[in-house]
């Protein structure tokens, strides 16, 4: 399986770099990302012209990368999975602060790195209350890649630092 996904990597890669606009250095733009409880990395390829695509989501806590990375439901080798990604907007529920989830169940063993780090853990808190989930009607192209590939020369990796999570978000 490994080794499958490792070759799936390196084809999305050069598909992508076929069609994503440069960085500044002539690479693609990557940031790292959450998929349950692991660290995952894409390229960024920009906002799509279409308001839904599929059924692959991407959360975003309080914003994009705001205040840490984002989760993807889906990877590579999973049904489901497309680099098109739906984008969801994570925010504490009206009443409800940071301390409420991180006294949850729901909250990362990663905080305060990562508050969520598995789409799952997202949707139960939103289910228990805690969370409310915005869906703008923006779909992104963003390609999961190998660690390797995000941090190759000429890539552009985006900062893995983030501000500290407000009492709301």
């Amino acid at each position: 399986m490994k080794n499958k996904m490792v070759v799936l990597f390196l084809v999305l890669t050069l598909a992508a770099m076929a069609v994503i606009p440069a960085s500044a250095d002539g690479g693609a733009t990557t940031a790292n990302g959450w998929y349950e409880g692991e660290e995952i990395y894409y390229i960024l390829g920009g906002i799509e012209k279409v308001s839904q695509r599929g059924q692959n989501d991407l959360y975003l806590i309080g914003g994009d990368r705001a205040f840490q990375a984002n989760v993807a439901e889906f990877i590579p080798g999973e049904a489901g999975y497309t680099p098109h990604w739906n984008v969801n907007v994570v925010h504490t529920a009206e009443g409800v602060t940071l301390a409420d989830i991180l006294a949850s169940p729901y909250a990362s063993a990663h905080y305060p790195e990562a508050l969520f780090d598995d789409v799952e853990d997202i949707l139960d808190a939103q289910a228990a209350g805690l969370v409310t989930i915005e869906h703008p009607g923006v779909v992104v192209l963003c390609p999961v890649i190998s660690e390797q590939g995000a941090e190759a020369p000429g890539n552009t990796e985006l900062s893995e630092d983030f501000p500290p999570f407000p009492d709301a978000f």
